[in-house]
């Protein structure tokens, strides 16, 4: 019993730290972790949905993934890319504030703008370092 009891302990440190490694990179590197969150999204939709073959998917993912990253490291491009990524993490916020808040359409657009402001912030943060 103490040796599950310790397994299942050791267990829940692990996914812990794999929440926290997540955390730390999406504050800390919100710029790698959004071109590699959309490349894993592009590969596994281009996978399930369009039928294309496995192996083509990695490298549409990895491509992605490259062309995501350099242009999000121009001038132009960050400001494009960022500001778009952004809006769009600030409306998942919003649509999470709107479930938990019952519906309440006030809680939606005031975590929408803040969540996109916060988003931002974290961009040009990320850039700057």
């Amino acid at each position: 019993m103490a040796l599950f009891t310790y397994g299942i302990v050791f267990i829940i440190g692990i996914i812990i730290s794999l929440i926290l490694s997540i955390v730390g990179l999406f504050i800390g590197h919100i710029i790698l972790f959004d071109s590699i969150a959309l490349a894993i999204i592009t590969g596994v939709v281009s996978n399930s949905v369009f039928s294309i073959h496995p192996a083509l998917s990695l490298v549409i993912g990895i491509v992605l993934f490259a062309l995501l990253f350099w242009l999000q490291n121009t001038k132009f491009g960050f400001w494009i890319i960022g500001g778009l990524l952004s809006f769009v993490w600030g409306y998942i916020f919003s649509i999470i504030a709107y479930m938990f808040s019952d519906r309440d359409v006030i809680w939606h657009y005031v975590v929408l703008g803040l969540g996109t402001v916060l988003m931002m912030g974290l961009h040009i943060k990320a850039r700057d370092s």
